[in-house]
């Protein structure tokens, strides 16, 4: 999908987001529950956590100025936020942990990549002049992947 060049960044965040959302659908038992822990806090504190303040401090405050965001979109896109935060939470907080708690995150992710990158960035690089994107473009947190 042709994304407009100022969403890069945040498209190679979702391309990573993908193949960590494919490892834990794949959760199974030989997968190792303490490695899959790590990888998710890993790339929670990496880049998960400041690719969702991007979206919800810079990229929606900035969309908001040119079309309406009350919408079942945006409001589908926080939800699915708060709910991917609140696995992580519990992933790093549980003791015992179920590999149904890895698949339920893994299909969220994918979920939530699928909505923004077919859905909610169309609308953004419709409604936001290019000007504004190459500007919000720049407070993006850089990838720890690629660095982009």
């Amino acid at each position: 999908m042709k994304r407009h060049e100022a969403l890069h960044p945040l498209s190679h965040h979702h391309h990573h987001t993908l193949v960590m959302a494919q490892q834990l659908k794949n959760a199974d038992e030989k997968a190792s529950i303490q490695q899959m822990t790590r990888d998710v806090i890993e790339f929670w504190k990496n880049d998960g956590e400041d690719h969702f303040r991007d979206e919800e401090e810079v990229l929606l405050p900035l969309f908001a100025q040119y079309q309406e965001i009350d919408i079942p979109e945006i409001r589908e896109m926080l939800i699915q936020h708060v709910q991917i935060r609140s696995y992580v939470q519990q992933i790093r907080g549980m003791r015992r942990k179920d590999r149904q708690i890895f698949r339920n995150l893994g299909e969220l992710l994918q979920k939530h990549v699928r909505l923004e990158e077919r859905i909610i960035f169309p609308m953004i690089e419709q409604a936001i002049p290019e000007n504004y994107l190459y500007q919000a473009n720049g407070r993006f947190h850089r990838d720890s992947y690629s660095g982009f």
